[in-house]
């Protein structure tokens, strides 16, 4: 099958609202789902099974729907708990979105979240912006986390506020090129990734319109924070998941030389969202990697 790149995603969107919960976030297995007040708004969640708390976190413009299809898997060993981030999925914020909705932001609210769930320390595994989360938060706050997996992540280093200025000028003009000929506009960036799975794609295109407007501040945050800087700040052991193809393979290198006590595991047949396409591989990786005492 054809690694398809997000051009079909692009069109798909182009097709639906862009207005922040304009479709409807598809049921999974959760036995628990709730929401909870943080500052700026409210956190949405899910959760299934017991046992020590594992946060899953998903990509960019997507939801906790992500990890429907791994969970189950993962809820073996742990009390799996799915949230969707800020401006994301069925979580809520109240006025309109900042022009750059901080990685830093973000983890705060999740771990407020969790304090008012009582949870001190947990596991983490994040994919893309859920990653650069999950980073940030072992970097920053190294008391609240146990284990962290990051699955299929852009590790990049910052960019400053003139170069995101710049992108937006150059998305602005491409965007408008398109409109000028009856077409849709195609994020360039999002062009590079891809994912062998075709109704992962057609959900991706109905997760970003559901975040709308609240998709590129989160974009421009991972661009400002510069992740590559808290790569070696990370103490807690960590797994790198990533497919044998797409572009976030080739930052399980990064992750490699820079985080001290890192491993990886490369899952073959997938794309940019491992998770999704291989979910039965990715959780094993990713239980195994719990259990195991080093």
């Amino acid at each position: 099958m054809p690694i398809l790149d997000r051009r079909a995603v692009l069109g798909a969107i182009a097709a639906l609202p862009v207005a922040a919960h304009a479709t409807v976030e598809p049921a999974g297995p959760w036995t628990k789902q709730g929401d909870i007040a943080v500052g700026g708004g409210r956190l949405h969640y899910a959760e299934l099974g017991e046992g020590e708390p594992l946060v899953v976190l998903h990509k960019l413009g997507g939801w906790l729907a992500d990890w429907s299809q791994a969970a189950p898997m993962l809820a073996r060993r742990s009390r799996v708990i799915a949230f969707d981030l800020p401006g994301h999925g069925d979580s809520i914020m109240y006025g309109p979105p900042p022009y750059i909705q901080t990685v830093v932001q973000s983890a705060a609210m999740l771990l407020a979240a969790l304090d008012d769930m009582g949870i001190d320390r947990c596991n983490i595994a994040g994919n893309s912006l859920g990653g650069i989360i999950g980073v940030v938060i072992a970097a920053c706050w190294p008391q609240r986390v146990n284990r962290l997996a990051i699955v299929s992540a852009s590790l990049i280093g910052p960019m400053t506020r003139d170069q995101i200025t710049a992108q937006d000028g150059v998305r602005k003009r491409l965007a408008e090129e398109a409109k000028a000929k009856g077409e849709a506009f195609e994020n360039p960036q999002l062009k590079t990734f891809a994912t062998l799975d075709p109704a992962v794609t057609r959900e991706l295109a109905a997760s970003t319109a559901r975040a709308g407007e609240w998709a590129r501040p989160s974009e421009r945050g991972v661009g400002r924070v510069g992740v590559t800087d808290y790569l070696p700040r990370v103490a807690a052991p960590t797994l790198l998941v990533n497919a044998d193809r797409g572009n976030y393979a080739k930052y399980a290198e990064v992750g490699m030389r820079l985080i001290p006590h890192a491993r990886r595991v490369t899952i073959a047949d997938a794309g940019s969202f491992v998770h999704q396409e291989k979910p039965v591989e990715t959780a094993t990786a990713i239980n195994a990697f719990l259990s195991s005492n080093t």
